[in-house]
């Protein structure tokens, strides 16, 4: 086992080397955030014990930037400092930290974690596939930074679009329709839909030329996966279709499937209120970066969702009372 250690302090990294050497662990070191990546990427560490405040970049930036690797973000991120604000904590756990210890904690109590974070690793690296050492200079470590901010501000446009769906008047179709537009803005689709649960209402949009068989299809796999995830009873026959627009064809002669189908539960109030479903004619048209943007809005579209679900019960229930007033009133 090869543990990298970030601090500033010649102290602490001899102290802690000591400490893991004494159990058979290897040690690498660094003296800054911009070194830390250096070494990381040089040297393919199990484990990383990284300090917060460091010169030149600090712990946070450098935990974020291992972490937002899709390739290497399974190794463990520990924080090891003497800092234990709850500001501290809280900012660790949204740059990707694994665990946060504080540097009174050396001994057997930082053994302990750093095992337990190598196990949990090990698991996790069953299914990933080896990645090579590679060096990088400063100039690379500043580009890795760059990404993640255009990254982060990429991700933080698209959410706050659907969460301003939930500011504009619309009904339920609507929202819906516009939703899957949005998706289909940064993330490719033959055919995509959101199946509402209790409403038993699959609002479709399709980006391809699609047939009557083609929908057929995709309907039964839609139907079987919100029956899967949100644990109801549903047949495809049960539901309701609003369509943004019609098949643009007949029979298809062939059926060629969807090779590519991805389905993503949205839940409101610990329910599944809605299913997201997308499917593609291409075999693995959705790439993990895809999949990961899908994941990211998963909770602000259900509260969009949810929202516009409420709005629209209120509309109808209004309804209802005028209608029933108005009749008292002619009776």
């Amino acid at each position: 086992m090869k543990v990298l250690v970030a601090d500033d302090s010649p102290v602490v990294r001899a102290t802690v080397a000591s400490l893991l050497a004494s159990a058979g662990i290897e040690v690498v070191s660094a003296e800054d955030g911009v070194q830390a990546l250096q070494v990381f990427y040089a040297k393919r560490p199990d484990l990383v014990l990284m300090d917060l405040r460091m010169p030149r970049m600090n712990g946070y930036v450098a935990c974020r930037v291992i972490k937002e690797d899709l390739q290497v973000g399974h190794v463990p991120v520990l924080i090891l400092t003497a800092h234990d604000s709850f500001e501290d904590r809280y900012w660790a756990e949204k740059s990707g930290a694994d665990a946060y210890l504080t540097k009174e904690r050396l001994g057997d109590e930082l053994l302990g974690a750093v095992r337990s974070a190598e196990a949990t690793r090990a698991l996790s690296e069953l299914s990933m596939a080896d990645v090579s050492s590679r060096a990088l200079d400063q100039v690379d470590v500043l580009a890795r930074v760059c990404e993640i901010l255009d990254r982060k501000l990429f991700e933080a446009t698209i959410v706050n679009e659907i969460v301003t769906m939930a500011t504009r008047a619309m009904d339920l179709r609507s929202t819906l329709n516009e939703a899957l537009q949005l998706i289909g803005r940064f993330v490719p689709y033959g055919l995509g839909a959101i199946t509402l649960v209790r409403q038993r209402v699959m609002a479709v949009r399709g980006s391809d030329p699609w047939t009557v068989t083609d929908f057929e299809h995709f309907r039964s796999l839609s139907a079987g996966h919100t029956q899967q995830l949100a644990n109801v009873p549903l047949t495809p026959d049960e539901l309701t279709i609003w369509n943004a627009d019609p098949p643009h064809g007949g029979e298809s002669q062939e059926v060629s499937g969807w090779p590519s189908f991805f389905a993503m539960p949205l839940r409101s109030r610990g329910a599944v209120i809605a299913v997201l479903t997308l499917a593609d004619r291409r075999p693995g048209a959705h790439s993990p970066q895809d999949l990961r943007n899908l994941r990211m809005i998963e909770h602000p579209l259900a509260a969009v969702i949810d929202a516009a679900i409420h709005h629209q019960e209120m509309l109808e229930q209004e309804a209802r009372l005028s209608l029933s007033s108005l009749y008292e009133r002619e009776v």
